[in-house]
């Protein structure tokens, strides 16, 4: 019993830790470069993936209304998590220079990649659709917050221009168009379904090669304390927390299995852009990142694993 679960849970991660690991093969090796990393993560973001999130919901064969407690709880979830975290960088005393980076990194979950992935590898029928829930309430969360933690109380900051950008997401805008479709009942042609499949299947593979090319491990391993603290954060003090709450409040099943894999994903890429773009300490968040993303693969693991093992899954 134990060692299959085991490898049930590893067939879950594994898949998604190899395709990382080529990336950061391919990117040693010279296969692939900056230019490569930058224009695949461009198709991704602004391609790919929102064709992926819409057709998870338009073709999706269940009632998006009956998963509303895991929408209402991962929203809950991100802004307590955000909280619990911005105290407990007061409590270690993070330089005001640091404290912005270090709280982004601690929070901010890697959902639109990683975190879809996982659900896709552990839930085929059900992961794409209820990944995208979760992504749709939690993605504008973490930008708004982010750009306040990050802002520092900078009085510049133009909050209409964020929330025109958050608006103008394009993974927003599709899981807002795969609502009207599937609210009207408005049926595509088969052959727009099948390209849509094909273009949304370069997503995860591009992705998750970009994200392997993109690390910087060898200086993150010779991080600090502080670091080391976001990293202990994101993977497993959060993921703890927040596991305990959804079976506390009843969420469980493949809705438990998706929240926890989604909260226990390692730091989103796209909080380095952030960082570096609003002059915040683009370094650490560079280190949580690499390190969050190569532990992610052990955390991750022994949480699937831990959940199955008890029956919560």
């Amino acid at each position: 019993m134990y060692i299959s679960l085991l490898i049930q849970t590893l067939s879950i991660t594994v898949p998604v830790v190899l395709l990382v690991v080529l990336g950061v093969y391919l990117r040693h090796k010279q296969h692939i470069d900056d230019a490569f990393v930058s224009t695949s993560s461009r198709l991704v973001f602004n391609v790919s993936l929102p064709v992926l999130m819409f057709l998870a919901i338009v073709t999706a064969d269940m009632a998006v209304s009956q998963h509303l407690p895991l929408v209402w709880f991962s929203l809950s979830a991100s802004l307590a998590a955000f909280a619990f975290v911005f105290a407990v960088s007061k409590v270690l005393r993070v330089s005001p220079r640091r404290h912005g980076a270090f709280v982004q990194g601690a929070f901010r979950s890697n959902l639109g990649i990683v975190g879809l992935a996982l659900c896709l590898n552990a839930y085929p029928e059900e992961g794409a659709i209820l990944g995208a829930l979760v992504l749709a309430v939690v993605t504008p969360v973490y930008n708004l917050l982010s750009v306040w933690v990050l802002a520092s109380g900078d009085k510049n900051i133009s909050w209409g221009q964020q929330l025109m950008t958050t608006a103008r997401n394009p993974l927003i805008i599709a899981i807002a168009l795969a609502g009207v479709v599937r609210s009207l009942g408005l049926e595509l042609p088969q052959v727009l379904l099948q390209t849509g499949d094909i273009l949304a299947g370069l997503t995860l593979p591009l992705a998750l090669i970009g994200i392997g090319a993109s690390l910087t491990i060898n200086r993150a391993l010779l991080a600090d304390s502080v670091v080391w603290s976001a990293v202990a954060l994101k993977l497993v003090v959060l993921p703890v927390l927040i596991i305990i709450s959804a079976v506390y409040i009843g969420i469980t099943g493949a809705a438990l299995g998706v929240a926890a894999l989604m909260f226990a994903s390692p730091t989103a890429a796209a909080a380095f852009v952030m960082a570096k773009s609003m002059n915040a300490d683009s370094r650490l968040t560079a280190d949580v990142i690499a390190l969050s993303t190569l532990g992610s693969g052990v955390t991750v693991t022994t949480i699937i694993y831990v959940l199955n093992l008890s029956g919560l899954l």
